[in-house]
């Protein structure tokens, strides 16, 4: 299962003579219509600069909206709330829900990549295998700022407004959903695919750039689905619910930046809007 590690390289995912699409869609209905962009939380420097596309969105828009406000979750407040509710309180730590083989095939790991076990272990199941694959990316040169923080900056700069779809406690709750699954197989499972993690994040940046929900689906939906209380959790409920939100959408000038993954399959956000009779037009570099 390379899920774990497919969604931390999504949440946090060229011919010279081809003009190729990019994750950005003009989502229209009426008299009503709002950018929609894809994005993908971690990259490398040299990502940067982003498809034209992402700034024909930023430079029409005054008020971008994330998946949450982004401000409230890097202020110290809710820094703290993140790290509290994911990590094990005195006396508890990771070792103690896993099983010997699991523990050991964790502690093998973060002494080959040196990475900090004592640390890592103070982590619950699902936040701990994300610090993983983070800690993997970063030995890879792939996880400085992603797309929404780089558009949160510059909206401060501009003095934009900026806001979320879902409040910082429901955001938060996801994790702790996630939290609750299967330890073993959480670990487990990243820490096999955690050498794939180069070749996945190649392959997710690609499908991205282009704006290839195809490739996206391929990639990293199919995986996802397969485990249905993750893929509910994560994706169906969220989609559907700021689904309420973007339908009362009435004033102009508004980007909305979610993880690409939330953009594909039957329940993505292309195909909820399409069947809300939205017209969805994908914005070309």
């Amino acid at each position: 299962m390379k899920i774990l590690v497919k969604l931390c390289l999504i949440l946090t995912i060229l011919s010279s003579q081809v003009v190729f699409a990019a994750s950005v869609w003009q989502v229209s209905k009426d008299q009503h219509s709002f950018y929609l962009v894809g994005t993908v939380h971690l990259l490398s420097e040299s990502d940067f600069p982003l498809p034209t596309a992402f700034d024909t969105a930023f430079n029409a828009s005054s008020h971008l909206i994330f998946e949450t406000n982004l401000a409230e979750l890097t202020s110290p407040q809710g820094m703290h709330m993140l790290m509290s509710q994911n990590t094990y309180k005195p006396g508890q730590n990771l070792q103690q829900v896993l099983s010997k083989e699991v523990y050991q095939q964790l502690k093998t790991k973060a002494n080959d990549r040196q990475w900090p076990l004592t640390a890592i272990e103070q982590f619950k199941p699902a936040f701990a295998a994300i610090m993983l694959t983070t800690l993997e990316m970063q030995r890879l040169g792939a996880a400085s700022t992603g797309v929404d923080m780089h558009y949160l900056q510059l909206a401060q700069q501009q003095q934009k407004k900026h806001s979320g779809l879902e409040t910082l406690e429901r955001h938060l709750g996801v994790m702790t959903a996630l939290n609750a699954l299967d330890a073993d197989e959480l670990i487990s499972t990243t820490l096999k695919d955690l050498a794939n993690t180069e070749t996945m994040l190649a392959q997710m940046k690609t499908a991205w750039r282009n704006g290839d929900t195809a490739a996206l689906e391929a990639l990293f939906l199919q995986d996802l689905q397969a485990f249905p209380e993750m893929y509910n959790t994560l994706l169906v409920e969220r989609n559907h619910a700021w689904m309420q939100t973007l339908e009362q959408l009435d004033e102009a000038g508004v980007m909305v930046l979610v993880g690409a993954l939330h953009m594909v399959g039957d329940d993505g956000l292309l195909k909820l809007l399409t069947d809300k009779g939205y017209s969805i037009k994908q914005v070309f570099n």
